[in-house]
């Protein structure tokens, strides 16, 4: 009898050990795993450097010069164009190429041979990052095409020596019938925060994106902002 308890016992204490070993076994534990696209945008928007992308393929049905132009918004101030930046035709045709050129363009472009013309302006990125703490440049990328940046002058928030600035993007609407030879779009809101004069902070708040109108109540806060955006002018040419 007492060898039999002992043996229980045994074996009690062994699917107790064995229980302890298997919940060791199941823990949480920290698993490391790679970083997302999210945590690059952060890390990114954390430096002062932002990105957009724009699709144009849409305004391939027609052979357009396009421009990339940036406006300057100042309160007390009339609104004025600090840059403008021609990309050159949306389609570009290898009439215009010299013949000795032709076929070195052909390549590059992959332009099938009985055709003159490609798509050269379908896709647009820009760039927005702060080069030093008054300055931040605004890069233009075309890709596969070209690329250019240009300055873009900050203001300090009032009573204070910092600079920042926050973009907001616009929202998009259809082309109105009747100006589709000629027309702007605006692409982004680059601007200031702002003193809260009452509770004494730094702010940048309101809505997310901008109507094309200029009607958002964020607009009445901004002291100072910049308006990137493109525009499209049909080739009379073609």
């Amino acid at each position: 009898m007492h060898m039999r308890k002992n043996k229980l016992t045994a074996i009690l204490l062994c699917l107790s050990l064995a229980g302890i070993a298997n919940a060791q076994e199941k823990s949480p534990q920290v698993i490391k795993s790679e970083p997302q696209l999210e945590d690059i945008y952060n890390v990114l928007e954390a430096m002062d450097t932002h990105i957009f992308r724009f699709d144009l393929k849409e305004f391939l049905n027609k052979t357009y010069s396009v421009n990339v132009y940036v406006d300057e918004y100042e309160k007390g101030k009339s609104p004025k164009q600090a840059h403008s930046i021609r990309l050159g035709n949306n389609i570009q045709s290898l009439n215009v190429v010299p013949e000795e050129h032709r076929q070195t363009f052909r390549e590059i472009k992959h332009i099938p041979e009985g055709k003159n013309e490609w798509e050269e302006i379908k896709e647009l990125a820009v760039y927005l990052r702060k080069s030093n703490d008054s300055t931040s440049v605004c890069t233009i990328n075309v890709p596969g095409a070209m690329r250019g940046g240009v300055p873009l002058k900050l203001r300090p928030v009032e009573k204070y020596h910092s600079y920042v600035y926050y973009p907001r993007p616009f929202k998009f609407q259809t082309i109105k019938e009747g100006e589709e030879e000629h027309f702007k779009i605006p692409l982004i809101l680059y601007g200031s925060a702002w003193l809260d004069e009452k509770y004494k902070i730094i702010r940048f708040c309101g809505e997310k994106e901008i109507d094309p109108e200029m009607k958002a109540e964020i607009l009445k806060d901004i002291p100072h902002y910049y308006i990137i955006g493109i525009e499209f002018k049909s080739d009379k040419k073609e």
